[in-house]
């Protein structure tokens, strides 16, 4: 017993000083490390957080936990507050941060792009056109509900970055519900709920402008309101979350048959007809009927508008040329790019090609372990692990990944992380 506790918490510790390693390599990795090491040991400390989650669950003298209790009321209100109490404490050093960036337009496109959609469409009309900037005109390729936000910001009388970052807040009172109702000490639920804030934390620290000129909060939120989902094996936040996410930027489409099998497998007809037709309706309304139907050609100039951005990428800016994503040392294209021959376009969709297929590795892995680890592994927590797994991955080996991107591969690394610390020793729980 004392041999097997011991060992667990090696690896909460460990797991908590490599999610500590995923951020600070992120931002700072560049300063001991050069653009070649510096991907291959974040990706290492990233995809070590997902080994010791799998390490975690299928040692051979663990069983299923005991499921945790539900909260009262009041309760309940204490521990949503609480979840937003670590985001909430970010908001000096954030607001600052929008000072100090006051107009997000002089550095990037992405905060232009999004609060254009939606002044087109509350004015009426169609959205999904070029969209005109002092330097070049981007077709926007973003989704509904990366955009339509907006509008709750305006009539809420805040800007749409401070919007971005209540929505997140919001989503981690949920994620606080959840860690108020696991059997843990006080302690390490106390740490657990500063876990997702972590990597706000780093993009204030060391980001710089990437937050200020993003609207990634935004994304975050779902993807954190997804997990929860996730952990607490609630089917209503699964769906509401699948919905947020697949609305908002495709990533998820690598993942989701991983999530369809194990649904169909775990839930009566039934229950997998009312998940997937809310699913598809709400994809229907919100993003067919307003937008596809009337130009059927906008998923595709989205498209090809980010490869253009990729090949652009990969050629380079300035004399001599330079691939400014590459130098910050999170991705693999640094390696890819001299890999591979012939034109740009050609390395770039290549690129896709090893992504694809590393995709499609993860799958078959999932569905594998699914059915390998069933009796020791929580299908739902395998998803969850999954999911950090894809999204890891899927940037990891993307063409051209941006940093700020990576606020929503630390908001699932949290809930990992988390997810290790407060699973008790399962032969103590019985």
């Amino acid at each position: 017993m004392a041999k097997s506790y011991i060992c667990q918490m090696r690896i909460k510790v460990l797991v908590i000083l490599l999610l500590a390693a995923q951020i600070i390599l992120t931002f700072k990795g560049r300063i001991v490390f050069d653009k070649y090491q510096n991907p291959l040991i974040l990706f290492t400390v990233s995809a070590g957080i997902a080994i010791l989650f799998f390490f975690q669950h299928i040692r051979k003298q663990e069983a299923q936990a005991v499921p945790a209790p539900r909260l009262q009321f009041l309760p309940g209100v204490l521990w949503f507050l609480a979840g937003m109490l670590p985001m909430a404490l970010a908001y000096e050093e954030l607001r600052k941060l929008f000072v100090e960036f006051p107009d997000p337009a002089r550095w990037s496109d992405v905060i232009p792009q999004l609060e254009t959609l939606y002044q087109r469409f509350d004015r009426g009309e169609f959205p999904y056109t070029p969209v005109p900037l002092p330097t070049h005109s981007p077709y926007p390729v973003y989704m509904p509900l990366h955009w339509l936000p907006i509008g709750l910001g305006d009539w809420l009388g805040i800007s749409s970055r401070w919007l971005g970052y209540g929505m997140l807040g919001l989503a981690s009172g949920l994620y606080g519900l959840w860690v108020g109702r696991q059997r843990a000490p006080w302690l390490t639920r106390f740490i657990a709920l500063f876990l997702p804030s972590l990597g706000l934390w780093g993009f204030i620290i060391w980001g710089g402008l990437e937050l200020p000129v993003s609207l990634e909060t935004i994304i975050a939120a779902y993807y954190l309101l997804l997990a929860v989902g996730l952990l607490e094996r609630n089917l209503r936040l699964v769906t509401l979350g699948l919905i947020c996410c697949l609305l908002s930027r495709y990533t998820l489409i690598f993942w989701l048959p991983l999530l369809a099998y194990v649904i169909f497998r775990q839930q009566a007809l039934r229950q997998n007809i009312w998940i997937w037709g809310t699913v598809a309706l709400s994809i229907l309304l919100l993003y067919v009927f307003p937008f596809f139907l009337k130009d059927s050609s906008i998923f595709s100039k989205g498209i090809t508008h980010h490869n253009n951005s990729a090949v652009g990428e990969w050629t380079g800016y300035g004399n001599p040329p330079v691939s400014w994503s590459m130098e910050s040392g999170i991705y693999f294209a640094v390696f890819m790019k001299p890999l591979f021959s012939g034109e740009m376009e050609h390395r770039v969709w290549l690129a896709r090609v090893v992504q694809a297929s590393i995709m499609l590795v993860l799958l078959i892995f999932g569905l594998w372990a699914y059915h390998r680890w069933k009796p020791k592994l929580h299908p739902y927590s395998l998803c969850l692990v999954m999911l950090y797994a894809v999204l890891t991955c899927f940037y990891f080996f993307s063409p051209m990944t941006f940093k700020y991107y990576y606020l929503v591969l630390f908001v699932l690394s949290a809930t990992v992380t988390a997810k290790v610390l407060l699973t008790p020793d399962k032969r103590a729980s019985g």
